[in-house]
């Protein structure tokens, strides 16, 4: 699961809070097909229209020329924009505005030139992900599930709707547009409320992903991840009810592939037995109909729930996936569908079957170790973050083809490489971006894996850097889970900081 820990008071944090929040200005007008097309597949050097940047999630902009490792240190703050709490969204920039979301419950637009505000919405519970742009509209999530569609120009409503009925259903996973439809994952909190309630009886929640319509917000279809209704699997200790089978949370955000009519995703845990076939995995959709074509499991029987805290044994040990599944070159040039998981291993998997190709122990596991949102490509390479939370973390570069580890760097403050990695450039002008919950955000060389940059943003960067047209955006502040220290700033960087 994204968001849990062997802590009881960082569970009983996390149930107050979820239960709590529970109860634009672009250069292409609304409706502008050339305009909107290109942006929302990212193919202008100035765009970065979602979360992974394109449909496929490789969090790579190769149109990046003016930040190079030769000009790299010489990055300053060009503006810095405060909102009421955490920022650990990840930046979508479109058009000369870049929106994001905060843990204070606002989504925001800000001119990319100025850093002044062109617009905030207010939807009362935190968005922690990322948003997507298409045809002039901003789609985002909160953490109480709801998904939003405003006007990107005015930030004024279109539309809302509950991403899945349950009551303990959260947004983690961020929106994906494509060809007149959102997608997005479901996850949920359920796993933990059992340690603020003693009466509840866990669980019957299954996760999945589901199809929205663009323009209404209708649901077009909806996968479940366990398949069955939960039915009654006897007692626990306390006398309560077990229900199951449950859980399998979809924790990441999804990757499109039109030229396969497919999307791709990740799974997390099961909450309660019998032990479902797709948690821990590597999942494949059909595109149109949402209907399962593969799934690739990477750990059985990971039974985790907040029980296990105090009963370890009979418990999985909390492997989930929580990577965006990406897609790089394997050997002889063929196409890979690869995700990182808690365990510290990357995985890669043939998009046509599913079957493993290659698998690579990046660094240790945990249930706040391991590869927690920290994977990224440029095609040829796959670089992955190493949380190790509450201990050291790392960045690594791993070729595509062999999974073999090509360099690997030590985060120099001890602290963990816990979110989303950015790549930018092309050949020997590559540099990667990487967060640390010890307040830095990085830049590597590509090639070599040194640190060539550095700032010390005064609070845990637990969201993904953008890097578009020049200018890095990048949140600062994540302290869920105690992970990280509070901030409340959005940073753009460039060049002398002009």
């Amino acid at each position: 699961m994204r968001i849990k820990t062997p802590l009881i008071a960082c569970a009983l944090a996390l149930c107050t809070i979820a239960a709590t929040f529970a109860a634009g200005q672009t250069s292409a007008p609304r409706g502008s097909r050339a305009s909107a097309t290109s942006a929302a597949n990212g193919q202008a050097s100035s765009d970065w229209p979602m979360y992974g940047r394109d449909l496929a999630g490789s969090h790579y902009n190769p149109n990046e020329k003016q930040i190079t490792p030769a000009t790299v240190s010489r990055l300053k703050p060009k503006w810095v924009f405060e909102v009421g709490a955490d920022v650990s969204s990840q930046p979508t920039v479109v058009g000369g505005v870049v929106y994001f979301g905060s843990w204070d419950g606002k989504e925001y637009a800000v001119d990319t030139k100025t850093g002044k505000k062109i617009w905030e919405f207010e939807s009362g519970a935190p968005s922690r992900s990322g948003a997507a742009y298409a045809d002039g509209v901003i789609y985002f999530a909160d953490v109480s599930a709801r998904l939003f569609a405003l006007d990107a120009k005015t930030g004024t409503q279109i539309w809302k709707t509950k991403t899945d009925p349950h009551p303990m259903t959260i947004a983690t996973s961020a929106p994906i547009y494509y060809n007149g439809r959102v997608y997005i994952g479901i996850s949920s909190r359920e796993e933990v409320v059992m340690a603020g309630n003693p009466k509840y009886e866990c669980c019957t929640f299954r996760g999945g992903v589901a199809a929205f319509d663009a323009k209404t917000g209708a649901q077009v279809w909806r996968f479940y991840t366990v398949t069955e209704e939960p039915k009654e699997q006897g007692k626990d200790k306390l006398g309560r009810r077990v229900l199951g089978p449950s859980g399998v949370g979809v924790w990441s955000t999804v990757s499109i592939h039109p030229e396969e009519k497919r999307l791709y995703f990740t799974t997390g845990d099961d909450y309660t037995k019998p032990e479902s076939m797709m948690s821990d995995a590597i999942v494949a959709l059909d595109l149109a109909t949402g209907k399962m074509v593969w799934s690739y499991q990477a750990q059985h029987g990971d039974v985790w729930n907040m029980n296990c805290v105090q009963n370890p044994k009979e418990c999985g040990p909390d492997f989930d996936f929580g990577t965006i599944a990406i897609s790089f070159k394997g050997a002889g040039g063929k196409k890979l569908i690869g995700a990182g998981q808690k365990s510290g291993w990357f995985y890669a998997v043939d998009p046509k079957d599913g079957n493993l190709v290659w698998k690579t122990q990046v660094g240790p596991g945990g249930m706040l170790g391991g590869i927690e949102f920290g994977d990224a490509t440029d095609g040829e390479r796959v670089y992955v973050g190493i949380s190790n939370h509450p201990k050291q973390g790392s960045v690594s570069a791993l070729d595509g083809a062999t999974g073999k580890i090509l360099w690997q760097t030590m985060n120099p403050d001890g602290r963990s490489n816990f979110g989303p990695l950015s790549v930018t450039g092309t050949g020997d002008n590559r540099l990667v971006f990487a967060g640390s919950s010890g307040n830095f955000i990085r830049a590597y060389d590509a090639k070599s894996g040194k640190i060539v940059w550095e700032f010390d943003t005064g609070g845990a960067v637990g969201g993904g850097p953008t890097v578009a047209d020049g200018v890095v955006y990048v949140g600062s502040g994540y302290q869920m889970l105690r992970v990280g220290k509070a901030n409340n700033k959005l940073y753009a960087f460039s060049i002398d900081g002009k």
